[in-house]
């Protein structure tokens, strides 16, 4: 498998080196009038000479047809898929998209897409396996305590541009699915955005009752959760098509919920968490 990268920020760095080490690496992909253009990758990450050429996506299809890449990895910002993904589409590339704060056109507009030109995208603000895991948690604890107060507490770096972030909005969904509210209603579950430091990602469930408190935390010790998570979902898409979440790359799309176990015999699909 041939991947290409765009995205070189802190944690696309270190999914570059992973996916280098990988032996999967074929081409990195920056901004127009970028000063990488031209360079080899080791001479951005310090790292010995690794052969694998910087290009700017000026001429994203040339670029696609002289690499031949089978997946693009997408660590750079909505616009660069709202902008290339038809050309992605017309190369047979397909895409794993790491970025938040794509609108739910940019989604349905990808699904289109993805089913006209038979080629396959996974959608992946929620990357690491812990944070899907955390999803299913998270809707069964809104299921089994419908009365509790829930908040979700959402910390990131500094320079993370998001606020709330992709994931914690996802987990949002996640708890208003197992009360049966719409995310549409009045009364969302709040979130609380920290931007401090070099926090590396760390999302907290709390839901409170009158005597007792639950909480549900995932903490990223390593970006290189991200660059493992990455790699799984291009190995996931490869040779697929249509739209894809991280739930499908870790085989949780179908994982249900006996709630007979819970005092009532009809079964929940805690599929619907990914909304």
């Amino acid at each position: 498998m041939k991947i290409a990268l765009i995205g070189l920020g802190t944690t696309g760095k270190i999914v570059a080196e992973f996916l280098v080490k990988e032996q999967a690496l074929s081409v990195v992909l920056c901004r127009k009038n970028s000063p990488d253009a031209g360079k080899d990758l080791s001479e951005i990450l310090h790292r010995p000479y690794m052969a694998v050429p910087v290009e700017t996506i000026d001429n994203l299809e040339e670029t696609l047809v002289k690499y031949k890449p089978d997946v693009l990895i997408d660590f750079s910002s909505p616009s660069f898929l709202r902008e290339n993904l038809t050309t992605l589409a017309r190369c047979n590339v397909n895409v794993v998209t790491a970025v938040t704060g794509y609108t739910q056109m940019d989604i349905k507009r990808a699904k289109v897409l993805a089913r006209k030109q038979k080629f396959g995208v996974v959608f992946a603000p929620n990357i690491t396996r812990g944070v899907n895991v955390m999803l299913l948690m998270a809707q069964i604890a809104a299921i089994l305590q419908p009365d509790y107060d829930f908040q979700v507490i959402d910390e990131n770096h500094r320079n993370k541009k998001d606020s709330p972030s992709g994931t914690a909005e996802k987990i949002a969904t996640a708890i208003m699915k197992g009360l049966g509210k719409r995310s549409d209603e009045d009364e969302l579950v709040p979130i609380h955005s920290i931007r401090a430091g070099d926090i590396t990602g760390r999302h907290k469930v709390l839901a409170c009752g009158l005597y007792d408190q639950i909480e549900i935390t995932h903490t990223a010790f390593s970006r290189k959760a991200y660059a493992e998570g990455a790699y799984k979902a291009a190995c996931f898409i490869l040779g697929k098509t249509g739209l894809y979440e991280m739930k499908d790359v870790y085989g949780l799309g179908n994982y249900t919920c006996a709630k007979e176990r819970f005092g009532d015999a009809t079964e929940l699909p805690l599929s619907n968490a990914y909304a």
